[in-house]
């Protein structure tokens, strides 16, 4: 069991928040468009609609999956849990509540950068590691 290494896992964030910022806004664009809002009250409706969707989509994915997102499974990473075996429900809930909120998951960046360890954060938080699947 590898763990990934620390540029798959930004590449599988930045692609994960790439998804739920588009989709975030994608479904935000009837407040605009429909009911006219004010575009700065449309920005914060759609970033929290991005939010609770980051939260509810990985949740299911992790669980449903055993461990994968949209962003890990491209970059060929899967969350375990610490002794090796498939994420429980507990740390799914974890680990996406955490990574749904973007000063978290930037913190677990800096927290990587800062410290080049293996686990991050969310990681520690969650009872999980991130390993390298396509070995």
């Amino acid at each position: 069991m590898e763990t990934a290494r620390l540029a798959k896992r930004i590449w599988a964030y930045v692609i994960n928040l790439i998804l739920y910022v588009g989709i975030g806004f994608l479904a935000s664009l009837p407040f605009l468009t429909i009911i006219g809002l004010h575009p700065l009250l449309y920005v914060l409706i759609a970033v929290g609609i991005a939010i609770v969707f980051s939260f509810l989509f990985d949740l299911f994915l992790l669980v449903i999956t055993g461990g994968f997102t949209i962003g890990t499974a491209i970059m060929g990473i899967k969350y375990v849990s610490s002794n090796g075996h498939k994420i429980s429900k507990k740390q799914a809930f974890i680990r996406s509540s955490s990574e749904s909120i973007l000063i978290f998951a930037i913190l677990d960046l800096i927290y990587f950068i800062r410290y080049r360890t293996e686990r991050g954060v969310i990681d520690r938080l969650s009872n999980s590691f991130a390993i390298d699947n396509r070995i």
